[in-house]
């Protein structure tokens, strides 16, 4: 009787697999051994974002509600959830980084020529669903950085001509970046990407199986010795080419754990889309396209946004068909390695002046209090009913435009007892500490403002503001219209300014008022201003 392992063996046609996968012959990689091991490296990264991801997905609620406090969740109530993100987090970066070094590798080996054309596209297909699941995952953590880096991608996808507005509707599931756009990502960074690119591996490894692992180059000026020739002079695939993969796997993996142990995934604050101060930065192999926006200003941003990148993919595509010679040595090709080496050059440093760049909205040092007013609000769910700028429910009044019209006293009045303040409000009552309402307060001051006018708040804006702004249709040319100012800056953001406008712009005009005017007077100025909105 035959054990259960030969019987298993003999059922799975094992022989055959080991001849055709581990028994192969590959030719001798000589110094470029290590580089031929890029791609198994990849593969290792691969499968552990799936194992990290498919943890990361049975403690995660793809809904705004609760994304957010399900990451949150998995960082700290998880039993070593934090690394688990962590991992899943580097180990995006590490796919992309071993993807592009591997292309390069193929490139620089001219190993994308004959009859290795379908091996090389389908890499760049895998390279392009790399950064579909990086842009995907984005939005998942539902923080400040998803948000606003996810808005500003879709409103990229845009520009594209014909179907752009067509791409982003289908992104955001509506209108709105909202639920629907959770779901979506969520679905398509976990079922649709992984499946697509689980079979565009499995494509890459049946054709480097059946074409072989590509020779090292010959020497420029020497014919190019017969393939079958090199691999009857080489060594099998096990164990000698599985060695130095085991060694590579485990050294980029043991770097991951150790940024995952020392430097962990961060986690911003909650996504709000009433913030209009949060400068939005991609993650850093999306810096190039970032960078490259800020060159073609205006109606020209389409040709950054899609033009290039398009020819840029169709060049990638089409370069096995371009560069067909039989040269590979990259000596023997400068042509094409000088253009290779400017590309990649010219993408290293629009990436870096797109790290260098400075933020569009200078940070301000935020109120504490407004601070644990907008926590207030956001574990209230006061969106569901109300909005702010716009975003939210619309069972209430829109808070940034109703709250200016009522003073402190009304507001601490009406979260105490609604239906005092408001006779028949369907509001319930909160029952919040005194140090909970006057946070709720300051916050709701913040984005909302104050519109009550005081005689001495009049006469300080005509003495120092009116020569220059114009408000309401009356005052000076010389700066900006104040009308509306209310709709994309908050009060923090105001009282700054007015304080020392340098600070925030380096070139303003606008002298600084901190040492001219009291505190107060800057504070009430502010809350005045950031009341003013149009559409009101």
């Amino acid at each position: 009787m035959e054990s259960p392992f030969k019987w298993l063996r003999n059922r799975l046609g094992w022989s055959s697999v080991k001849q055709t996968l581990l028994d192969r012959k590959i030719p001798n990689p000589g110094r470029w051994a290590w580089a031929y091991t890029l791609g198994s490296a990849t593969l290792a990264v691969f499968l552990l974002q799936v194992l990290t991801g498919m943890f990361l997905g049975m403690n995660y609620s793809p809904s705004p509600d609760h994304a957010y406090e399900s990451i949150r969740y998995i960082m700290t109530e998880v039993p070593l959830g934090g690394l688990i993100r962590g991992l899943h987090k580097w180990g995006a970066s590490a796919m992309i980084i071993l993807l592009v070094l591997h292309l390069l590798r193929t490139f620089c080996m001219g190993s994308h020529k004959s009859p290795r054309e379908l091996t090389w596209i389908v890499g760049i297909f895998l390279l392009l669903a790399a950064f579909g699941l990086g842009f995907t995952g984005y939005l998942l953590p539902w923080d400040q950085k998803a948000y606003w880096a996810t808005a500003v991608g879709i409103n990229i996808s845009k520009q594209a001509p014909f179907l752009g507005l067509w791409i982003a509707k289908i992104f955001k599931g509506g209108e709105e970046l909202g639920a629907m756009t959770l779901t979506r990502f969520y679905a398509l960074h976990v079922l649709v990407l992984p499946t697509f690119m689980a079979l565009l591996i499995g494509t890459h490894l049946f054709l480097v199986v059946y074409h072989g692992i590509s020779a090292p180059p010959h020497p420029p000026g020497s014919e190019p010795p017969d393939y079958e020739s090199l691999k009857a002079k080489g060594k099998s695939f096990y164990p000698h080419s599985i060695f130095k993969d085991l060694v590579m796997i485990t050294t980029v993996i043991g770097i991951l754990f150790f940024l995952s142990i020392y430097f962990g995934a961060d986690l911003e604050d909650p996504a709000d889309p009433t913030d209009a101060s949060y400068n939005p930065r991609p993650e850093w192999y999306f810096l190039f396209l970032f960078q490259m926006l800020k060159l073609f200003p205006g109606n020209l941003e389409y040709l950054a946004a899609v033009v290039l990148p398009t020819i840029l993919i169709l060049f990638l595509l089409l370069l096995p068909f371009l560069d067909r010679g039989t040269k590979r040595h990259p000596f023997a090709r400068p042509v094409w390695m000088t253009a290779g080496l400017l590309a990649v050059g010219y993408i290293l440093l629009l990436s870096y002046q797109g790290w260098k760049s400075p933020l569009v909205n200078p940070q301000i040092e935020k109120n504490p209090m407004v601070l644990h007013g907008k926590k207030i609000y956001a574990d209230l769910h006061c969106s569901y009913c109300h909005q702010i700028r716009g975003e939210g429910g619309t069972v209430g009044p829109d808070l940034s435009l109703t709250v200016s019209s009522r003073s402190d006293e009304w507001l601490e009045v009406h979260f105490r007892k609604p239906r005092e303040a408001t006779p028949g409000s369907a509001m319930p009552e909160l029952n919040l500490l005194n140090e909970e309402i006057y946070a709720l307060i300051a916050y709701l001051r913040d984005v909302g403002g104050s519109g009550i006018f005081t005689a001495r708040l009049a006469k300080i804006y005509q003495e120092n503001c009116q020569t220059c702004h114009r408000l309401k249709g009356e005052g000076g040319d010389v700066g900006p219209d104040l009308s509306g100012i209310g709709n994309f800056r908050v009060a923090e953001w105001i009282r700054a300014y007015i304080q020392n406008p340098q600070l925030l712009n380096p070139d303003a005009a606008m002298p600084e008022f901190g040492s001219i005017l009291e505190t107060q007077d800057i504070e009430n100025l502010a809350s005045y201003l950031a009341a003013q909105k149009r559409g009101k």
